[in-house]
């Protein structure tokens, strides 16, 4: 009897030690996945501040071209 006790505390203990590793396994994946959702949501933002400036510049730049256009005829 005292070896079956003594295997299944054996097998108990790696369980656990396996169960807590695991544990930690999957904390550092949540912590990845949400570094990701992050760097992934930050990269949008700037994404659409550069898209809006872009659109500015091309704006100022046409109404500036048609602005030296309309400077030189009158």
């Amino acid at each position: 009897m005292t070896d079956l006790e003594e295997s299944q505390r054996v097998t108990i203990e790696r369980l656990q030690k396996e169960i807590e590793d695991w544990k930690k396994k999957y904390s550092d994946q949540i912590k990845t996945d949400e570094e990701w959702e992050r760097y992934i949501k930050k990269s949008r933002e700037e994404g659409e501040e550069q898209s809006k400036q872009k659109v500015i510049s091309w704006t100022l730049g046409l109404l500036w071209a048609l602005l030296v256009i309309y400077e030189l005829r009158y």
